[in-house]
């Protein structure tokens, strides 16, 4: 397999990945689709400066971050996560709708108590799809020190939502 073949691969595997994360941090589906389209064309033109093949994965999320930071320096707007728009897949069934908006609406509120440090985890964790050991060299933060804010952030998130009818039933799962 060349080279060209296994950027294909990895694209193949991170797109999905980056197209989420984006999702998280921006407003709107075209827009993460650019910023994500953008995100590759600054790995190809940079793929000199990866050192390790093992750490693509933090690399390409560094340069999401980047692409995000520059996004939002230029257009000198700031969007918190309850301002993020629901991504949810569509449904027939309006009732359905309307709960999946309302529970998306709570979640959002607690995730904004949440530092952004503990918010930009818990997007790559859950929207990037990335595991503590890449979170951390992302980050620049220890696997352990990764893992104990994760978990102090899910439990914050479990403590604030559990008291809500629609959520106990998941509360173990968060």
């Amino acid at each position: 397999m060349g080279p060209a073949d296994e950027y294909v691969e990895l694209y193949r595997e991170y797109l999905p990945r980056i197209l989420n994360y984006m999702r998280l941090r921006v407003d709107g589906e075209d827009l993460a689709q650019d910023l994500t389209a953008e995100v590759f064309e600054r790995a190809i033109a940079r793929q000199a400066t990866l050192r390790k093949r093992e750490a693509f994965g933090a690399w390409l999320f560094r340069i999401a971050r980047n692409t995000v930071a520059a996004y939002y320096r230029t257009r000198k707007k700031t969007l918190g996560l309850d301002e993020v728009e629901e991504q949810a897949a569509p449904t027939s069934n309006p009732v359905q709708t309307v709960i999946q908006r309302e529970q998306v609406d709570r979640m959002r509120q607690a995730l904004s108590t949440l530092s952004e440090r503990e918010q930009e985890i818990i997007r790559l964790k859950f929207g990037g799809g990335l595991g503590n050991q890449e979170i951390a060299r992302l980050l620049r933060l220890r696997p352990g020190h990764v893992a104990v804010l994760l978990y102090r952030a899910l439990r914050k998130l479990r403590s604030l939502l559990q008291d809500e009818p629609d959520f106990r039933q998941g509360a173990d799962g968060v």
